[in-house]
């Protein structure tokens, strides 16, 4: 193996009933191995079943333990069962690390492989198989010509080839999910943006949805901090016509808002946060903007703390606005009313 690859286990997708599951791992080489688990091709393997079982449930239920089964014990179980033949492919690759990684490099990957895993006489046996399709959505929109023509009159669009990949630690490189990100604006500066890549779970028309707002916000030049704090779009990231994700300025975050941040925090950085998430919002609202999942998960405290406004992707989260106030300015007021009930505890 080359001595600065690496590989990892970054997704997986399990079902509620049935009981075979997909997994993703990904190389520091750019390559990404799709594998795929189904207990019917474990013959005469009631100790590997028995495991595997065990897996599926922490998977499903995101829980950290059950019956003193861990969630860790139960990632090192799946990643041990295909590690083998994952090693031997890297090893026969004749790939080098990538140097410099880019969006192009982790969203159309040079190299990817289907793998199976089979189990006999509970001896496991990952294997190769060939066939097209790995069965994963993948998160691109496509839009027509027009759709483009409009988009290029209010934000630029960046290849993902022109989009750097920064990552804190080597051996991450291209198995992380990209966040952090450097673009060149149009004067040759570097920009450090937020990558965030459209998730398809919900359909285009949300990710379409974000974008609307995203222009709305743009065409009407949201004050700068510290009149407001929302977050700021710099650009779509596009190849043809297939839109990728959106590119947004680097907020430093420090954390999440939450009941336990918001508690253990002073009554004046509190009042300070709910003066800043107010004003936000009342500009958005005196623009036609709605905010829509308004809760304090979609608030990014910063290192300097400030309170950010972000996510303008639509949707409402039981408990913070009502299913009949979802994505209306009714539901902004019910959602940020609570945040302030939060704040003022």
């Amino acid at each position: 193996m080359k001595s600065n690859a690496n590989f990892d286990f970054t997704r997986w997708e399990v079902h509620e009933t049935e009981t075979d599951c997909n997994l993703i791992f990904r190389s520091t080489l750019g390559q990404v191995f799709y594998c795929h688990i189904n207990p019917d091709k474990f013959i005469d393997s009631p100790t590997v079943l028995g495991q595997y079982l065990k897996c599926l449930q922490i998977l499903r239920t995101g829980e950290q333990e059950i019956d003193d089964f861990y969630d860790e014990d139960a990632y090192e179980w799946l990643s041990q069962s295909f590690a083998p033949l994952i090693t031997q492919l890297i090893q026969s690759s004749g790939m080098d690390a990538v140097v410099n990684p880019t969006l192009e490099h982790y969203l159309f990957p040079s190299k990817t492989y289907n793998i199976q895993l089979l189990a006999v006489d509970d001896e496991l046996k990952p294997e190769v198989v060939d066939f097209e399709g790995h069965g994963w959505i993948n998160s691109i929109i496509e839009v027509d010509d027009d759709f483009l023509r409009e988009l290029d009159q209010w934000t630029r669009s960046y290849a993902p080839s022109n989009v750097q990949l920064c990552y804190d630690r080597p051996e991450d490189s291209l198995i992380k999910t990209p966040k952090r990100t450097i673009i060149f604006n149009q004067k040759g500066q570097p920009v450090t943006c937020f990558f965030k890549q459209f998730g398809l779970s919900f359909g285009s028309s949300h990710a379409k949805k974000e974008l609307e707002a995203m222009k709305k916000i743009t065409l009407a030049q949201s004050p700068p901090p510290p009149n407001t704090f929302i977050c700021r779009l710099v650009g779509v990231v596009r190849k043809n016509n297939k839109l990728l994700g959106m590119l947004f300025a680097w907020i430093d975050m420090e954390c999440v808002l939450s009941k336990a941040r918001a508690a253990k925090s002073p009554g004046t950085l509190r009042e300070r946060w709910l003066s800043q998430i107010n004003r936000s919002v009342h500009w958005l609202h005196e623009e036609g903007i709605v905010w829509g999942d308004a809760k304090p998960d979609n608030v990014l405290i910063d290192k300097d703390e400030n309170a950010w406004i972000i996510d303008f992707g639509g949707s409402y989260t039981p408990g913070w606005v009502d299913e009949d106030k979802a994505e209306t300015l009714e539901g902004d007021y019910q959602g940020v009313s609570k945040i302030n009930e939060m704040l003022r505890q």
